[in-house]
């Protein structure tokens, strides 16, 4: 089994495990202004509490700046004077609480998280990071990169930099990578790239709010770095928001359920029975695991036929024109990302420049967005599993990722984007059988 580098993590993680729209991001907005009105002890005399706040949308960076006191600022590329990671390490060094997206937190290097180390921060995310992905080389370099010496792959995949001499930019960021050992090659497949452990060691204090964390890549990675986290609820007594110990019971789990309108196939008023579910995959006598995996990335990718795409989009526009009657601009959807533009229709508009103001598609696991919160009907058209290439990297770890939890993960947070967030009822097709089960079991405390 292999080891995970890291540099002997000791603090606990707090995890603010709970349901959307119940209050996680209030509480840290809260959080923050409070500490406005304290002082913490240094060494060296007193000063308040700083803050980095890393969120994944730029307009959650402009709601963070405008709702607390403490004056934060998020890096900007300054003309003539550098980059945002300039400006972010010139804000460290004034002790400036800073907001920023996860997009620039997984840039920072070893060089500014000991900054951050060194002037003590406190490190709030909202929702989990990237903390992996795979690292995209054509083959030709990287076999070149292997037979020409610059590299060589160890046992355990780990991709070593042998050429400490290389200046050049062509591979620079695999030499960076390498060097810090965040660099894995998978069963002679993929190529990953992993977050270093530096980034939650450099704090004094890390907050995460999520929602089912045990199923999500981070939990993963916190195992695999043998990373101490506790989770917490959260709960609003006395009009103040306060953490308590993580407890799924306080979350209202069927009154959210029962607001959730999801379609299934029965009878109609007309007498006729819907096929929604059930009318698209043209293969004959499915096994259990056949159906099981209908509409995963595997369906999609090799065993839908043409008329099996055609009939999806269909009933995409079908449920939104007639089963529900839903203008376009109130209403969302998602699916593989490569089948978007095969399946978009009258309602299910897709943009292929991914230029989402231009149309009403959302990834399948957006999160920490309350964009979308007029909407009252959406579509999840995916059967969402584990990537076999992460899989197999977390098992190399002696780590297993709850499949059914990540799925459950990315569909209720796909759900919460919309008018339910405001405790409104909210139409959903969700034509896979596994994710509709998986949500029914969620509401019954199951899962």
């Amino acid at each position: 089994m292999r080891e995970m580098q890291s540099f002997g993590i000791t603090q606990t993680m707090n995890v603010v495990d709970a349901v959307p729209g119940s209050g996680k991001t209030s509480w840290a907005i809260q959080h923050i202004n409070e500490s406005n009105e304290k002082l913490k002890d240094l060494a060296f005399g007193e000063e308040h509490e700083k803050f980095i706040y890393v969120t994944p949308y730029l307009d959650e960076v402009d709601r963070i700046k405008q709702a607390t006191n403490i004056g934060f600022v998020d890096p900007e590329i300054i003309n003539g004077k550098g980059s945002k990671m300039k400006h972010f390490r010139a804000l460290i060094s004034a002790g400036q609480s800073i907001v920023t997206t996860h997009a620039l937190f997984k840039k920072l290097d070893l060089n500014t998280l000991d900054l951050i180390e060194e002037a003590g921060y406190t490190l709030i995310m909202d929702e989990v990071a990237n903390v992996m992905e795979q690292y995209n080389i054509d083959n030709d370099d990287f076999d070149m990169l292997i037979r020409d010496g610059m590299i060589e792959i160890k046992n355990d995949g780990t991709v070593v930099w042998l050429h400490e001499n290389y200046n050049g930019s062509r591979f620079y960021d695999i030499k960076i990578l390498a060097q810090s050992e965040n660099l894995t090659y998978i069963d002679g497949v993929a190529l990953y790239w992993t977050m270093n452990t530096r980034a939650f060691e450099a704090f004094e204090e890390v907050y995460v709010l999520t929602y089912l964390f045990d199923g999500q890549s981070q939990c993963g990675y916190y195992k695999a770095n043998d990373i101490k986290f506790k989770k917490f609820s959260v709960a609003l007594i006395d009009d103040t928001y306060e953490l308590i110990d993580y407890d799924p019971k306080v979350e209202p789990r069927k009154e959210l359920y029962d607001l959730l309108l999801i379609h299934e196939d029965s009878q109609n008023s007309n007498g006729r029975k819907s096929t929604l579910n059930s009318n698209f995959d043209s293969r004959e006598k499915l096994t259990v695991n056949q159906k099981r995996t209908q509409l995963s990335s595997t369906w999609f990718d090799k065993h839908a036929s043409e008329d099996d795409l055609k009939q999806i989009k269909n009933n995409l526009n079908n449920y939104f024109s007639k089963v529900v009657s839903t203008t376009n601009d109130n209403l969302y959807w998602t699916t593989k990302k490569n089948m978007a533009a095969v399946l978009k229709n009258p309602k299910c508009k897709y943009n292929k420049k991914d230029d989402r103001t231009k149309d009403n598609f959302l990834s399948f696991n957006t999160r920490a967005t309350n964009s979308y919160s007029h909407c009252t009907a959406m579509a999840f058209v995916y059967n969402r599993f584990v990537n076999p290439m992460e899989k197999r990297f977390f098992q190399n770890y002696g780590v297993e990722i709850n499949e059914g939890m990540l799925a459950l993960s990315d569909l209720i947070q796909f759900v919460f984007r919309g008018c339910i967030r405001k405790g409104e009822p909210m139409n959903c097709y969700i034509p896979a059988d596994r994710m509709r089960s998986l949500l029914k079991d969620w509401s019954e405390y199951q899962i």
